[in-house]
This record gives structure tokens, C-alpha cells and sequence, in this order.
């Protein structure tokens, strides 16, 4: 013989099992967007990364003297002890 109350709590227990299918389901769509945010972040990290060294290759080229007098003589700029001639 079966007791009401059993059916009751065979209620509850299905209610739970359920809520706790759908708070499982819920955190795995959330794991996956959170994976692709990571690797778009990590693509985009590589990509700063690569800016930040070409940027620190042009501050190098900067402190050159040689590079420096070059940009002047492509401006046609010359030291006071010499004389510009046209072609």
C-alpha cells in the first residue's frame, strides 16, 4: 500500500532532479562561452603583443644615431660643415 506522502516526496525529487538538470545544462553553455572569450582574448594578446614589439623595434631604431641621421638626409637636411648641392 502506498502512502500519499511517498507520492509527494517521488514529486519533490523529480522537481529537484529536474532543477538540477537545468543548473548543469546552464553552467555548460556558460563553461563554453567563457572558452571562446578566452581563446578571442588570447588572439587578441598575441596580436598586442606583436604591436608592442614592432612599437619597442621602432624605439630602438630611434636611439640610433645612424638611423636618425638618415631620417635628417632624407629631408634634406645636412651638418653645418657641408654643402648641398642640387643634381
Amino acid at each position: 500500500m502506498e502512502r500519499p506522502i511517498y507520492r509527494i516526496l517521488h514529486l519533490v525529487f523529480a522537481l529537484g532532479l529536474a532543477h538540477a538538470l537545468f543548473l548543469l545544462a546552464q553552467e555548460g553553455v556558460r563553461a563554453r562561452k567563457l572558452s571562446q572569450e578566452r581563446a578571442r582574448l588570447e588572439a587578441e594578446l598575441e596580436k598586442k603583443e606583436a604591436a608592442v614589439a614592432r612599437l619597442e623595434a621602432l624605439v630602438a631604431a630611434a636611439k640610433d644615431p645612424a638611423h636618425l641621421e638618415a631620417l635628417a638626409r632624407r629631408l634634406g637636411l645636412v651638418h653645418s660643415e657641408e654643402v648641398l648641392k642640387r643634381r
